[in-house]
């Protein structure tokens, strides 16, 4: 077992796991016994959390607006110095919205171009994401997000180390006041690490959040406190060797909105049954404090 410190990286959740992922003793063919060191466990791990984060930041993005839908880094550490969002170009203008609820039947925001500053490191972003309602006729929640080719990139100022990663599917979200689902089919996501390795998640999840405060989600805003769960199966590539995975949160994540540290996880735990070949591992990342978890394999 390691505990993992708070992951302080600027930019993205995502982005910011990147950045401690790629140990160079992560690299080569797994070992057929056990079939993940505890290095390769801990990598596994990042990208598990990385992409749990992920669908985070635009949980409750349904509105019409760039700024809406521009990257919200709810995960990322909170800094009152951080920079404004960037906004991207959206089409057409204006938006229809047939149900008047203020999710736009069709639009497309495109990122290409679309640069964000910090003090240490600079993010470039690229690609669109099409936000649609599937339910055009009904006054409600419901949205549909296409990413493609949606790309984000770190450099670190100081190191000059990049990292990146690359999002390609549709998300399905809905929610009232106190409950939010979300589900993604084949969900695929594309890591460049800062040493150059590669990894690759593909993963078909859902994902039910309810806040600690009834009647608390708005739209276009970040989430509020609340627990998260996770259930589903993905498959994961690195180092040209690729596992199954079965994911569940037990207890359920807690996510909290005031936290400084990334991920905004302060307790609850994602197993992550890992399958070889015939070869059985069980991955348990377990949050013990904000940003802070330990892993453990079994």
């Amino acid at each position: 077992m390691r505990t993992l410190h708070p992951l302080l990286a600027l930019g993205t959740a995502v982005i910011a796991a990147l950045a401690v992922t790629a140990c160079n003793n992560d690299g080569g063919t797994a070992p057929a016994t056990p079939i993940l060191s505890q290095v390769q466990a801990e990598s596994l791990a990042k990208t598990v959390v990385a992409d749990v984060a992920g669908e985070i930041s635009t949980a409750t993005m349904d509105g019409s607006s760039g700024a809406a839908m521009a990257p919200s880094y709810a995960s990322a550490p909170v800094s009152p110095s951080a920079p404004s969002q960037c906004l991207p170009t959206e089409s057409p203008t204006p938006v229809a919205d047939a149900d008047n609820d203020g999710v736009p039947d069709s639009v497309r925001f495109d990122y290409s171009g679309c640069v964000i500053s910090y003090p240490l490191a600079i993010d470039s972003l690229s690609g669109t994401i099409d936000l649609l309602d599937p339910t055009k006729l009904t006054a409600d929640h419901a949205v549909e997000r296409v990413f493609t080719d949606f790309k984000r990139v770190m450099v670190n100022l100081v190191s000059g180390a990049k990292t990146s990663v690359t999002e390609n599917g549709t998300r399905m979200a809905s929610h009232d006041g106190t409950t939010l689902h979300s589900s993604e089919t084949n969900f695929r996501t594309d890591y460049v690490y800062a040493n150059g390795g590669t990894a690759e998640h593909v993963r078909t999840w859902e994902s039910i959040f309810t806040a600690d405060v009834a009647g608390s989600i708005m739209p276009n805003t970040l989430l509020p406190s609340g627990s998260w769960s996770v259930n589903g199966t993905s498959s994961w590539t690195r180092a040209h060797s690729s596992y199954s995975l079965t994911v569940t949160t037990n207890p359920p994540l807690h996510y909290t909105a005031t936290c400084t540290a990334a991920p905004r996880f302060d307790a609850g735990k994602i197993t992550a049954v890992v399958v070889r070949g015939s070869e059985t591992m069980t991955v348990t990342i377990e949050f013990t404090a904000c940003g802070v978890y330990t892993v453990t394999r079994s």
